[in-house]
C-alpha cells in the first residue's frame, strides 16, 4: 500500500458521495499506473493499518475502509463501487502455510498493482467496474462454522462464476499468497471438517488476530464472558498428538489445525499455563490430572503479559468443577463429623476424663471436628465463588484447621514421652500449666505463622515467592496446584516434620515403657502404686499410639499420591480411613467397657434424680 499521509477528520464523517469525500482528501489522490489501468485512491482509512477496523469511507450509503476509482476513472465518477472483501490489512497478504497474515515485503503501490491485476483479470465484476470498495477483513463466521481456505480448484470456480456485476462473490475474502496466488477464505460448518480427513479444530480462546492479554484482576480466573483479547500480529499455530490406545499423547501429527471462536458455558474458568496438550480427536489432555478435556470444557490461545509485551507462550483455559461429593464421601465425612461432636459430649459429661492429658485430646477433638466441617462445607460447594472474599477466608481457615490438627497430635505425643521420661513429683502442678501455656503457643503459633506466611507470600509484589505460594482462592479455595511448591512447603512439609516427630517421641516412649517393665520384672516389685501408674500411663501411650495411627499413617501414605498419578485401590481405601477418622476416634476414645458403663450410670442417675424430683413435687403439691 502506498504511503499516504492521514485522511483529515472530513473523511472519518459520513460523507453522502463519493464527490464529497474526494472534495475534502483531494492532497490523498495518487495515481498507480501499470499497463492496464490506473488507479486512484478517494479515500483511505488509516485507523485499518492500527488494527481499530473502524470504516470511514462511504459510497452510495455502502461504507468501505477504502475507496479506488479504476481503469481511468476519477474520484468524482457518482458510481456505485465493488465490494471486495480483503482478508488481510493493508500492506498484508495471506501465508497459507501458517494461517495467517503477513507484512507483503512490497512497496504499497506495486502490491496493490499485483492485487488489483489478479482481480481484474479473474472476476468479470472487477474488470467492468470503475469504483471498488476495499473492507479489510475475514468472513465472520458463527459458532457452529469454521474459516478454511478455499481449494485452488473451488477458487477457479468462483472466478468463472457469473455472479452479478456489482459484487464478487457473497461470504468470501480474497488476498495475495507470497507467491502472487489469489487465495480465498470462508466459513464452513465444523462437522464437515473437524475430525474429518486432515483436520483438527480447535476452540480459539480469543477471535481471530487477537490473543489473550493478562488484566490484573483476572490474571488466572477468568470472567464469564471470557479472557481480556487484544490484537496481535503472531500467527495462532497449533500442532495436534497423536493418541495411543489409552488415550495417551504419543507424538505430533502432520494433521492441519483449524480454530474456532466459541465462549465457554461455564461459570468458573482457570487459566493453565502448562502441563497440557492438544490430541486430534479435539480434546486436551491434562497431564498433571491424566484426563482428557472435551472440547466444550477449554480454549486455547496465544499469551501475552500486557499489550506491550511479546507473545509468551500458548495458554490454556478450562472450566473448573470439582469432583462429585458421593454418596460413600457423605456418609464418612457426616459420620466423622457426629462421632466427633459426641466424643466431646461424652469428655464433658465424665469429669475423671477431662484431666490433663483428657484436655490435650478435647483441643485435639475440636480441632478435628472443625477441620471435618470445613472438608464437608468445602465438598458440598460444588463450584467455587472466587471472588468472593469468603473463598479465600474458608481456604486459609482450612489450612489451619490442617495444622493445628497436626499441632495438638503432636503435643499428646510428646506430652506422654515427657511424663513418662521426666516424671517429677516436684512442682508438678506449676509444671503442668507452664507446658500447657507452652503447648498452646506452639499449636497456634506455629500454625498462625505459616497460614500468615502463605496469605503475605500470595499478595507479595515479588515473582519468586508468588511462585511458592499456597494460590488459596485462584484455582479453587484451596490450595491450587496439588504437585506445586505451594502445598509441598505450606502443608506437606509441616505435616511430614510433625509426623515424623510423633514417631519418633512414641518409639523412645516405647523404648522407655520396656525398661520400665524390666526393671518392674526383675526386681519383683510389689509396689501396687507404682505398677498401677504404670498402667495408666500405659494405657494413655496405646489410646494416643492408636490416634496416630488413625491420623498420621493414612496421611503419611497418601502423600506420594499428590506426585504419582496412579490409580490404584490403595489411594481409595486410603481416602475412606481418612474421611472416617471422627469414627475410628471415637471408638478409640468412647467405645470402651469402662466410659460406656460409666455413661450409663450417669444416664440412670440423671433419669432417677428426674423422678425423684418429680414424685416430691407432686407430694409436696399434694
Amino acid at each position: 500500500m502506498v504511503n499516504l499521509p492521514k485522511p483529515l477528520k472530513q473523511c472519518a464523517h459520513i460523507m453522502n458521495t463519493v464527490r464529497s469525500c474526494y472534495a475534502a482528501t483531494s492532497i490523498l489522490v495518487v495515481v498507480i499506473s501499470w499497463s492496464t489501468a490506473n488507479a486512484v485512491i478517494c479515500c483511505n482509512s488509516s485507523s485499518v493499518a492500527s488494527g481499530g477496523g473502524i470504516a470511514s469511507c462511504q459510497n452510495e450509503n455502502r461504507k468501505f475502509h477504502t475507496i479506488e476509482a479504476i481503469g481511468g476513472a476519477t474520484c468524482d465518477d457518482n458510481q456505485t463501487a465493488v465490494s471486495i472483501r480483503k482478508c488481510c490489512l493493508p500492506g498484508q497478504l495471506y501465508d497459507p502455510e501458517v494461517r495467517f497474515c503477513i507484512q507483503a515485503g512490497l512497496d504499497g503501490d506495486v502490491y496493490l498493482r499485483r492485487m488489483m491485476w489478479r482481480l481484474r483479470n479473474g472476476f468479470r465484476a472487477v474488470a467492468d467496474a470503475v469504483m471498488v470498495g476495499y473492507d479489510y477483513d475475514h468472513p465472520l463466521c458463527d459458532t457452529a462454522s469454521v474459516l478454511v481456505d478455499v481449494p485452488a480448484v473451488e477458487v477457479r470456480g468462483l472466478m468463472e462464476a457469473d455472479t452479478p456485476a456489482a459484487e464478487l462473490p457473497p461470504g468470501y475474502c480474497f488476498d495475495l499468497t507470497p507467491s502472487d496466488e489469489l487465495v480465498a477464505r470462508t466459513c464452513r460448518p465444523r462437522d464437515q471438517y473437524c475430525g474429518w480427513g486432515r483436520y483438527s479444530c480447535v476452540n480459539k480462546c480469543c477471535k481471530l488476530n487477537q490473543r489473550i492479554v493478562a488484566s490484573e484482576n483476572d490474571k488466572y480466573n477468568i470472567s464469564y464472558s471470557g479472557p481480556k483479547c487484544e490484537w496481535t500480529d503472531k500467527p495462532f499455530t497449533l500442532s495436534a498428538y497423536e493418541t495411543d490406545a489409552e488415550g495417551r499423547p504419543v507424538g505430533l501429527s502432520n494433521i492441519s489445525v483449524l480454530s474456532y471462536n466459541v465462549i465457554l458455558q461455564c461459570v468458573q474458568k482457570v487459566m493453565v499455563m502448562d502441563g497440557f496438550k492438544f490430541t486430534t480427536d479435539g480434546s486436551l489432555y491434562h497431564t498433571v490430572l491424566g484426563k482428557h478435556v472435551p472440547d466444550t470444557g477449554y480454549c486455547l490461545d496465544n499469551y501475552a503479559e500486557d499489550v506491550l509485551s511479546l507473545t509468551s507462550g500458548l495458554r490454556a483455559i478450562m472450566c473448573h468443577t470439582k469432583p462429585p461429593f458421593t454418596l460413600l464421601d457423605q456418609i464418612c465425612h457426616m459420620s466423622s463429623a457426629v462421632c466427633l461432636a459426641l466424643t466431646l459430649l461424652v469428655y464433658a459429661k465424665l469429669s475423671y476424663l477431662r484431666n490433663v492429658h483428657g484436655y490435650y485430646f478435647m483441643c485435639y477433638i475440636s480441632c478435628l471436628l472443625i477441620l471435618f466441617i470445613c472438608i464437608i462445607i468445602h465438598k458440598y460447594t460444588l463450584v467455587d465463588d472466587i471472588k468472593s472474599q469468603f473463598c479465600i477466608i474458608k481456604g486459609y481457615f482450612t489450612l489451619f484447621a490442617y495444622l493445628t490438627t497436626f499441632c495438638w497430635l503432636n503435643v499428646i505425643s510428646f506430652d506422654i514421652y515427657w511424663t513418662v521420661r521426666y516424671n517429677n513429683n516436684i512442682n508438678r502442678n506449676s509444671s503442668i500449666s507452664l507446658r500447657t501455656i507452652m503447648y498452646h503457643i506452639y499449636c497456634w503459633g506455629f500454625s498462625s505463622t505459616i497460614v500468615s506466611t502463605g496469605y503475605l507470600f500470595q499478595h507479595s509484589q515479588y515473582e519468586k515467592l508468588k511462585k511458592i505460594a499456597p494460590d488459596i482462592g485462584d484455582f479453587n479455595c484451596f490450595f491450587k496446584d496439588l504437585s506445586g511448591y505451594g502445598l509441598l512447603i505450606f502443608y506437606k512439609l509441616p505435616a511430614c516434620v510433625t509426623l515424623t516427630a510423633n514417631l519418633i517421641f512414641f518409639l523412645l516412649t516405647a523404648i522407655h515403657y520396656l525398661r520400665i517393665k524390666s526393671k518392674l520384672n526383675k526386681f519383683k516389685q510389689t509396689n501396687d502404686l507404682k505398677i498401677q501408674r504404670f498402667h495408666v500411663e500405659k494405657e494413655k501411650f496405646v489410646t494416643s499410639f492408636k490416634l496416630f495411627l488413625v491420623m498420621g499413617i493414612p496421611i503419611t501414605i497418601e502423600m506420594p499420591r499428590l506426585f504419582f498419578k496412579n490409580k490404584w485401590i490403595i489411594w481409595e481405601i486410603l481416602s475412606v480411613i481418612t474421611s472416617l477418622q471422627g469414627v475410628l476416634t471415637f471408638i478409640i476414645l468412647v467405645a470402651k467397657r469402662k466410659v460406656i458403663m460409666d455413661l450409663w450410670k450417669k444416664f440412670r442417675g440423671s433419669m432417677d434424680h428426674s423422678e425423684s424430683t418429680q414424685i416430691n413435687t407432686i407430694s409436696g403439691t399434694s
